[in-house]
């Protein structure tokens, strides 16, 4: 070897293209943001100790929602309820009503009519006239006994059809409370004997 030193070995100096230089810089950049983004997702909040990449659950509101089936079948129920817990030797009752569907109501309408008369002529000097009426309802509203609102006037209920009723009592183990219980659902209700069953239970 001679006696001159080696300081280093000089890499070749590469040339790009300008329009390869900014692809180059773009893509070290989305790299190193990549990278830090990383990183701030492993850190953990300082409020609740959640980290930042868990996800919170949605929270759904849940709507409860009694169908007019339901609010009149239990309205009828509870009105049973009251009747036959009156009658000798019945004790507790509990009563459960099916319908078929649920009731119809008509309503009051203002109905408002209105005529226009159309005069045309043809082509032998005649006049044709022609009536056009229309008409337009309105339901009658009245507010609410407790002010808090308006409902529609009710002309009409029409009550749905029974399917059967189930009546569980305390005193039904007797025959004779079981047979009353059985003749005056079918008197309230207007229905035959076989949409009735009466069991013998505690009742509410």
């Amino acid at each position: 070897m001679d006696g001159k030193k080696i300081k280093g070995l000089k890499l070749p100096e590469i040339r790009l293209p300008e329009k390869q230089k900014k692809v180059l810089l773009i893509a070290v950049l989305v790299l190193g943001f990549g990278v830090l983004l990383a990183g701030y997702r492993g850190i953990p909040s300082a409020n609740n100790n959640m980290r930042v990449d868990e996800q919170i659950p949605n929270l759904t509101t849940v709507v409860s929602y009694t169908s007019a089936i339901t609010q009149a079948e239990a309205a009828l129920e509870q009105r049973l309820e009251r009747i036959l817990t009156k009658m000798d030797g019945v004790g507790n009752v509990s009563v459960s009503v099916v319908f078929k569907e649920s009731p119809e109501y008509e309503y009051a309408v203002n109905v408002s009519t209105s005529e226009k008369s159309i005069t045309e002529s043809d082509q032998s000097g005649g006049n044709r006239v022609t009536l056009d009426t229309t008409e337009s309802g309105q339901l009658v509203l009245v507010r609410s006994a407790n002010n808090t609102g308006e409902k529609p006037v009710v002309v009409k209920e029409i009550k749905p059809e029974i399917l059967g009723v189930l009546v569980v009592a305390q005193g039904a183990s007797n025959p004779l409370v079981k047979a009353e219980l059985t003749r005056a659902v079918q008197t309230l209700l207007g229905i035959s004997l076989d949409q009735v069953t009466v069991v013998s239970g505690e009742g509410r």
